[in-house]
């Protein structure tokens, strides 16, 4: 009787362990921010905003997706922060090594772009 007692336990255990969502990554507000900027490229900012949230949060908890840096980045590239986009095509290169070639053609063009509009 008692095995089966100490059974029935570790199954609700193991039951109620296994409940409740498990992302690999941490999406936020993505697709709807996404969608929204699609339907009106106007509100970079709030893209830009809800992107830096989700840069915020996954970093906190190791769960960054791949691809949102270089976005954050090119984001901050077409509002002219070259610097800010730099350090993120960075950090994308550095996280997810796979992207390394187009990040540094992002780099290369965001530098040569930064110094067009300083002379």
């Amino acid at each position: 009787m008692r095995a089966k007692v100490i059974i029935l336990i570790m199954f609700m255990a193991f039951g109620v362990l296994g409940c409740g969502p498990s992302t690999k990554y941490h999406w936020g507000n993505y697709e709807n921010s996404l969608y929204r900027y699609y339907k009106n490229p106007a509100e970079v900012e709030k893209l830009a905003e809800a992107l830096a949230e989700i840069i915020e949060k996954g970093e906190r908890d190791g769960k960054v997706p791949p691809g949102i840096f270089a976005e954050y980045g090119y984001l901050l590239f077409i509002t002219g922060n070259t610097g800010e986009a730099v350090a993120y095509f960075e950090k994308e290169k550095n996280i997810w090594p796979e992207s390394s070639m187009l990040m540094d053609k992002m780099i290369a063009t965001t530098k040569a772009a930064d110094k067009k509009k300083t002379k």
